[in-house]
């Protein structure tokens, strides 16, 4: 299942691209597809854990560009599209880093084709690892391998430490997971740079600058211990890790 918002304040348009998208026909499994009138709408939602965010460039006082901002600044990694009529792309707009702008001048044939390769780059988007972080206000937060410095186990769920982009947008913030920490390490395992050094928590090896005695020095300035049971299967992962990075 894949869930698709539309921010447009022209319901007729809205329902246009709901048709262009269905006469694609790339993606066999269910879309849901989301309706908002305004950037504020859209920014208001509970729920912001969308695969595909498509843009009007032009709405009241919020525009598309300013609500893309805002939801990136807020950590959100969707895969973001522009729609246009009139505004063409801006230097500044390329910082809400969107994959594509669609034209509205496009024909029909040309938006099928375009919106093809959108719902084929979504697919693929989403097949890369993550897991979801909630805030204090029940926001979800899709959080990706490289946003994570260590994942911490917390009584029945697991506690997400931030580092990066992320982390700035989120300073002060504590992110969790419903999921134990046995079940995040499937998701981020080796393949992903992670290492399981002691039972109560795995840690990104991007973010490893030392090993000292039984500590681990992060990027962030923290040491983590490894445990002795772990020591030699860490320093192996560890080894592998380094080899293929360099």
């Amino acid at each position: 299942m894949y869930k698709i918002a539309i921010c447009e304040d022209d319901k007729d348009y809205i329902e246009y691209l709901k048709q262009i998208i269905q006469k694609t026909d790339v993606i066999e499994e269910e879309l849901l597809i989301y309706d908002f009138y305004s950037g504020e709408q859209f920014c208001l939602h509970p729920d912001c854990d969308f695969d595909l965010v498509i843009l009007d460039m032009q709405m009241g006082e919020m525009d598309g560009y300013e609500t893309a901002m805002k939801m990136r600044a807020l950590g959100h990694n969707f895969l973001l599209v522009f729609c246009s009529g009139v505004v063409q792309p801006f230097p500044l707009s390329f910082k809400a880093s969107p994959y594509r702008y669609l034209l509205k001048e496009f024909t029909e044939e040309e938006m099928i084709s375009e919106m093809a390769e959108v719902l084929l780059e979504m697919k693929a988007k989403k097949q890369n690892p993550f897991i979801i972080g909630r805030a204090k206000t029940k926001e979800k937060i899709r959080i990706y391998p490289e946003s994570v410095s260590y994942i911490s186990k917390f009584k029945d769920h697991s506690i997400i430490h931030l580092t990066g982009k992320l982390a700035q947008s989120r300073s002060g913030e504590i992110l969790r997971s419903s999921m134990k920490l046995n079940e995040i390490h499937k998701i981020f395992n080796e393949n992903c740079g992670f290492v399981r050094a002691h039972n109560s928590y795995i840690i990104n090896m991007s973010c490893i600058v030392s090993i000292e005695s039984h500590y681990i020095k992060l990027t962030t300035g923290e040491y983590l211990s490894f445990s002795r049971a772990r020591a030699s299967e860490f320093k192996e992962v560890f080894a592998r890790f380094v080899a293929a990075k360099y």
